[in-house]
Formats: structure tokens, C-alpha cells, sequence
């Protein structure tokens, strides 16, 4: 498993895509590209990194943003051993979005257009969670031996 955190740009424009990933190139961010939910899953499945910041647009073909955070959740099993962090970038309102999905699993909303102060801002704080997240596994494996 490959632990050093890249970024998975999930959106069917290829220009918000392109915009994104030239952002990313400049912050020295390895990133990768899905035109829908259904690439992305593919590429999430078969990676060896296991620290993946997502970006997610909402409208997409095929199996759109609400269908993979849907994904994400309900087959969570198959992913444990990825710590995967969603931040939404979308046109769609927040108000919006957390009325249709009130529980989803994102660590940030970011709406469209976003810029590099954004950008850099929620990708500092995916690895503040990506932390914060290997303490609490060390502190819950503790617990257990403990035992």
C-alpha cells in the first residue's frame, strides 16, 4: 500500500477537469481522472494508494457524485483499507445538496468556480484528517491489545 495522499478528480467536463488538474500539477499533487462514479469506483478498487482526497462533482452520467457518495456508504466494507476524504465541488447549492443527502461523508463543499485559495485550503485539511484519522487507529488498535 502506497500511503503518500493523491487526488482523484471525478467530473464528466473535461475543462473543470483540466482547470482542476493543472491546479493540483502546481500545488505537486499526484492526481488522477474519472469521467463518472463508475470509473472512479473502478480506479478506487484496484489502486495501491490507500490516501485519497476526492473531488467530486454532483451532475455527472453514468453513476453521478450522489450515487458513488451512496456507493461509498453502503459497500464501506470493501474499502477499509483506503482512507478516502470527499470534497464536494459542485454548482449545486449546499442547501441543496445536504437536503437530498443530509448524512453523506464529505469532509468539504466547495462551489463552482473555486480557486487555488480553496483548493489548497481543503487539501491541507484532507491530511489534517488523514491524521487524525491514523491516531485513532493506532489509539483504537491499542485499546484492542489492551485487552
Amino acid at each position: 500500500m502506497k500511503i503518500e495522499p493523491i487526488s482523484l478528480i471525478i467530473d464528466d467536463d473535461k475543462i473543470n477537469r483540466f482547470i482542476l488538474s493543472k491546479t493540483l500539477e502546481e500545488l505537486g499533487q499526484i492526481h488522477y481522472e474519472a469521467i463518472n462514479g463508475q470509473e472512479a469506483i473502478n480506479f478506487l478498487k484496484s489502486t495501491d494508494y490507500s490516501h485519497i482526497i476526492v473531488f467530486l462533482d454532483l451532475n455527472m452520467p453514468v453513476l453521478d457524485g450522489y450515487e458513488f457518495l451512496q456507493f461509498l456508504d453502503e459497500f464501506a466494507h470493501d474499502f477499509t483499507h483506503k482512507n478516502i476524504k470527499v470534497i464536494v465541488l459542485s454548482s449545486v447549492m449546499y442547501i441543496d445538496f445536504i437536503k437530498k443527502m443530509p448524512y453523506a461523508k464529505i469532509i468539504n463543499y466547495l462551489n463552482k468556480p473555486v480557486d487555488l485559495r480553496h483548493i489548497k485550503l481543503a487539501i491541507h485539511n484532507a491530511k489534517e484528517a488523514f491524521k487524525t484519522s491514523c491516531y485513532m487507529a493506532k489509539f483504537n488498535e491499542g485499546l484492542q491489545q489492551s485487552r
